[in-house]
């Protein structure tokens, strides 16, 4: 795991050393760099390295192949590299997967590397033969990677940082904002950031050095096959599967341990692990027992039950709320999700142990453990008058403020016929009129862009729309949300998270499987929990999901409510400039009454982000 960052066709040596100490808490182990001319271009690439295999010089980067065609400057795993080893001619160096790649690139090429490789990356590739620069970004965008193009030239980075360090222009993304607003997230390829892009997922950027031409193409292509075999089986058939992926993950030359949940997710992982012969630490982050939300007591029954070391730290809303702006610094983008905070702590007890965790994350999305899912299985079943009654009733009749935020947002979904829209309002932050009051439109940035883009690739009509939507959640939604936050929070202290539940193997047969394997009314993950009563109690596997809630509501009444306040509402803000404090203020004074915590934890992030510019 690394910090990738490089330039292409401008001056480097005035900003090289400040760019590469801009990403050094990715890999602080070590730097890297190389600046040749390939015909008229000037390429500069940098690395800063975290040592995970091959601890030894002969994994430095950046990397030319032996041939000394391709330069390789990458971030990530490939777990699968020393299989692919043995489709390539021997004297290798050293055992980095990065020599592996560099080598599958020389004797094979681009398309032949993508279509083997499984792991978590982003990488760039200077070909010097065909005088082009190729940057990637794996199937589910585990690994973000940052770009800015104009004329002749191209800035690449892991964060957003290192390009404000090579001189790139930061401004404020109007279609950006739109897009935060209605989604609680920005969908790749826009960022908050005026000329800043992030890569999708499973994406290639080509860039010519002679033309200066970019262009972008997906490589991943849907899962098209089918399960067609009993539950019975397709349980048997997954374990094999998560068994093979977790041990694949397991590989390091570095202390591994696990961040452990009360959860079934995390808890499966580490029964996994234990089965290939490894007692993870485990890493727990809670409240204390006076907050429902606290999971320390569950994970410590996990941990006793599996047999595994357990470390745990206890966090307060004052240990928390001193850490936010360090947290939106490290982000580098607003992300409405509360669990950023509790994860700041963790990564740091986990770090004074190990240099690599497994997670559970990644199961909710493909095997349908969101209520949104259900509520697509309802509207299966309804005729279509009264699903179309449903939510013209819900646009002119206001729902209860006290119904539950996904319960409105379903309703208000249930009766749109178009997939895009449907999916679109099932995950609204503010409603259009709230972004009309908000930012003076009721735009969606990208948002339902992205959407129908993902529904185009998906283009399987024999998919149940619940079975869409899961798709594009494991691209979009995780890809750039959960997953971005995951990777900037565990790099932000040198710790390498791997997520075993998107091993690319093990997703292609999950994806294969039928809708009804997964999720059915009011039960979710049905063959991931079957499969797991094998290797864990009941009580657990069935333990009622806590999701890595933070008792943000509460506190933003209580011991937090000045403090925020004065985040969201003090004139002067520089987010009101984009923002009207007066619509703010009317969303503040509704949530003192009846929860918003959602659009509250959102506007407050975005807050913040615009406080660290």
């Amino acid at each position: 795991m690394c910090g990738i960052s490089g330039s292409i066709n401008h001056p480097h040596r005035k900003y090289m050393d400040s760019v590469l100490q801009s990403i050094h808490h990715r890999g602080p182990d070590a730097n890297g760099s190389h600046t040749e001319l390939v015909g008229e271009a000037k390429v500069w690439f940098g690395h800063t390295r975290l040592s995970i295999l091959d601890l030894s010089e002969a994994g430095a980067q950046p990397m030319s192949s032996r041939d000394g065609r391709w330069l390789l400057s990458f971030n990530g795993e490939i777990y699968n590299h020393l299989d692919i080893r043995k489709r390539l001619s021997d004297n290798f160096r050293g055992h980095s997967d990065t020599e592996t790649l560099a080598e599958a690139l020389a004797e094979h090429g681009l398309p032949w590397a993508l279509q083997h490789l499984n792991g978590m990356y982003a990488f760039a590739a200077l070909d010097r033969v065909a005088q082009k620069v190729y940057l990637v970004r794996d199937p589910f965008g585990i690994k973000p990677l940052y770009y800015h193009q104009r004329d002749k030239s191209l800035f690449f980075a892991s964060e957003m940082r290192a390009l404000e360090a090579m001189g790139v222009p930061f401004g404020v993304d109007s279609q950006g904002l739109a897009s935060f607003l209605a989604l609680r997230y920005v969908p790749s390829p826009l960022t908050l950031r005026q000329n800043i892009n992030r890569l999708p997922p499973g994406t290639i950027l080509c860039f010519s050095l002679s033309t200066g031409e970019v262009t972008l193409e997906r490589y991943v292509q849907p899962q098209r096959n089918r399960f067609v075999s009993s539950l019975e089986q397709a349980v048997q058939a997954y374990q094999e599967e998560l068994q093979r992926a977790v041990t694949r993950q397991l590989i390091s030359d570095v202390p591994v341990g696990i961040l452990l949940s009360g959860g079934i997710d995390s808890a499966l992982v580490a029964a996994m692990a234990k089965e290939a012969g490894h007692k993870l630490t485990g890493f727990t982050v809670g409240f204390g027992s006076g907050h429902n939300e606290c999971e320390i007591d569950d994970a410590a029954h996990t941990a006793k039950v599996l047999g595994l070391p357990h470390r745990q730290v206890t966090v307060n809303e004052d240990m928390l709320w001193e850490a936010l702006p360090k947290i939106a610094q490290s982000v580098e983008e607003p992300l409405g999700t509360t669990s950023v905070m509790p994860m700041w702590y963790l990564v740091q007890l986990a770090r004074q142990e190990v240099t690599v965790v497994l997670t559970g994350q990644g199961s909710d999305e493909p095997w349908g453990g969101y209520r949104r899912y259900q509520m697509e299985l309802i509207r299966r079943y309804l005729p279509q008058p009264v699903s179309s009654t449903i939510g013209r009733m819900s646009k002119v009749t206001p729902l209860h403020s006290r119904l539950p935020d996904f319960l409105r947002r379903g309703v208000h979904s249930i009766g749109q016929r178009n997939i895009a829209s449907r999916f679109l309002l099932s995950y609204e932050l503010f409603t259009a009129d709230e972004r009309e009051r908000l930012i003076g439109h009721r735009g969606v940035g990208n948002g339902l862009e992205e959407i129908q883009n993902w529904l185009s690739w998906v283009d399987l009509d024999h998919l149940h729309p619940a079975e869409k939507q899961m798709r594009i959640d494991t691209r979009m939604n995780l890809a750039d949300d959960l997953l971005l936050y995951g990777d900037k929070i565990s790099m932000a202290v040198a710790l390498e998270a791997r997520v075993p539940m998107l091993d690319l193997e093990l997703m292609k047969f999950v994806e294969s499987l039928p809708i009804e394997y997964k999720v059915q009314w009011q039960k979710t993950k049905i063959v991931h929990k079957k499969m797991a009563e094998q290797f864990l109690p009941k009580e657990i596997v069935h333990r009622k999901k806590k999701g890595f809630n933070v008792p943000f509501g509460a506190w933003s009444r209580t011991v937090w409510k000045d403090r925020v306040a004065s985040v969201l509402l003090d004139r002067g803000s520089p987010h009101l400039e984009y923002l009207s404090r007066q619509a703010i203020e009317q969303i503040w004074n509704t949530h003192q009454r009846a929860d918003r915590s959602r659009q509250i934890f959102s506007l407050l992030m975005l807050a913040l982000q615009f406080q660290t510019r």
